[in-house]
């Protein structure tokens, strides 16, 4: 069967609609640019996806240690095995029994919904359908119905507008109410309430709820994807389980271990040496550098332009009105809000000769004049 075209011809619902309703064994490539997305059937079920953009956030392996399922040193150790026996990574770690095969198979599953996810948002692209053997994992029966993928994907996409409204960030946090495992409700113990009005889903969510992780920690942890974790912590707070508790932005400490080490042993390399011939120049002092030295330079009090003064203050505007949105889900009434708020001083409203700067707010959003 040959099957090529580009995404303006063909949606990615109707290319795997028809691979999977005429059961056929390939491998389903898009790409758009640089990035490439692998989808492999097995008899019209999907096995496997693989893409070039998500980086190691979509590797299995990376994905288990962050939910503190398995340690670095015993990925390490699965990967040298898997060099070797070319097995796949999930059934290695079966076999090795660090993992269950449901452990192993909610990744997978996750992992498959959202890269198509992904694919229902790409507006442009190629794809070409390749029948060729694919191999599937072996100890591990998996396969997932085209059909049942793309209608738990649709619903992901009419309903993930709303969803974001209320998860507007992965660093918000989330605690538990004050009492409810306290006291009964509805005639039950807390116990028996959450094991019979939460699906083991929503228990497992409600759990990890303790007011100092992040939404993008709960998700890391859970295995439950973005969407599902996110569908879920919004239903535990209308079920007045949970509530927002505020937003937690990566520390300093974890944006500087997030820099890749080879890449900033390099800069600090070439920085140090930078340095000492610097300081080289200065102990030696050529003559071209004594003229500079010596010579008489009279200081003047420069004044910085009008306008980068008012650029200035238009980004630190700006970035207040995100701070604010990111703190309450939505955009102050008035710019005086972040001066309440202390994210800004009142000089900053004030763009030139006392005018101040307009602001407005339509549909959500904020238009800033000056």
């Amino acid at each position: 069967m040959a099957l090529q075209g580009t995404l303006k011809d063909f949606s990615i619902t109707e290319i795997i609609q028809l691979i999977g309703q005429q059961l056929k064994t390939g491998v389903l490539k898009i790409k758009r640019g640089k990035d490439l997305v692998e989808i492999h059937f097995v008899d019209g079920m999907i096995v496997h996806v693989y893409s070039n953009y998500r980086g190691r956030k979509d590797l299995i392996g990376e994905i288990l240690v962050k939910a503190q399922l398995i340690s670095e040193e015993q990925l390490d150790r699965v990967l040298k095995i898997q060099k070797e026996s070319l097995k796949y990574l999930g059934e290695i770690l079966v076999e090795l029994q660090l993992l269950t095969k449901e452990d192993v198979l909610k990744v997978i599953s996750t992992q498959i919904y959202e890269t198509i996810y992904d694919l229902f948002w790409w507006d442009d692209g190629n794809f070409n359908f390749d029948l060729k053997l694919v191999e599937s994992y072996k100890k591990i029966p998996f396969a997932l119905s085209t059909e049942q993928v793309l209608l738990n994907i649709l619903r992901m996409v009419d309903e993930w507008s709303e969803i974001e409204k209320k998860i507007f960030s992965p660093h918000l946090v989330f605690r538990k109410l004050v009492g409810v495992e306290e006291k009964s409700i509805e005639g039950l113990s807390p116990h028996r309430y959450l094991k019979e009005k939460l699906t083991s889903e929503q228990e497992l969510i409600y759990h990890l709820v303790d007011g100092t992780r992040t939404v993008q920690d709960i998700i890391d942890r859970s295995l439950l994807g973005k969407f599902n974790t996110s569908e879920i912590l919004v239903d535990l707070s209308e079920m007045g389980l949970i509530e927002m508790a505020g937003v937690r932005t990566p520390s300093l400490i974890k944006k500087v271990s997030m820099v890749h080490f080879k890449k900033a042993l390099v800069f600090a390399y070439y920085g140090a040496f930078l340095i000492f011939l610097i300081a080289l120049l200065i102990y030696v002092k050529p003559n071209f550098l004594r003229h500079l030295l010596d010579s008489k330079i009279e200081r003047v009090d420069i004044e910085i332009p009008t306008h980068r003064v008012h650029k200035a203050k238009l980004e630190r505007i700006k970035n207040a009105l995100e701070i604010y949105y990111l703190e309450k889900g939505q955009y102050p009434a008035r710019l005086e809000d972040l001066i309440s708020e202390r994210l800004i001083q009142r000089g900053d409203l004030i763009y030139h000769k006392g005018a101040p700067f307009q602001y407005e707010l339509k549909e959500g959003k904020y238009i800033l004049k000056h």
